[in-house]
């Protein structure tokens, strides 16, 4: 896993509705928490921020020269979860 700068155009997400408070939120202080993304060969696709994701997008819609831009932060998880193959259940027994 590595966390990077993505723009929202490179990121696959399913256009969501929101609550308005998380659209002040967004406006207020930007997004608290990375989003979650894995990657193939060519894009990104979120796995978790799709609300998060929508609203970015609904501002800069609205205005393209929003102060934090287009650019977001993401957690780029591995394809494959590790500790959820056989293997690893085996080995963890606390």
């Amino acid at each position: 896993m590595r966390y990077i700068k993505v723009d929202i155009q490179d990121i696959s997400f399913e256009k969501k509705t929101y609550t308005q408070s998380l659209y002040d939120s967004v406006m207020r202080i930007g997004f608290s928490f990375p989003i979650q993304v894995y990657k193939d060969d060519k894009y990104y696709y979120c796995v978790d921020g799709h609300k998060r994701l929508s609203v970015l997008q609904d501002i800069l819609k609205a205005d393209p020269h929003y102060k934090r831009g287009s650019q977001v932060l993401v957690l780029v998880k591995d394809g494959i979860n590790n500790r959820s193959s056989d293997c690893w259940r085996k080995r963890n027994s606390h």
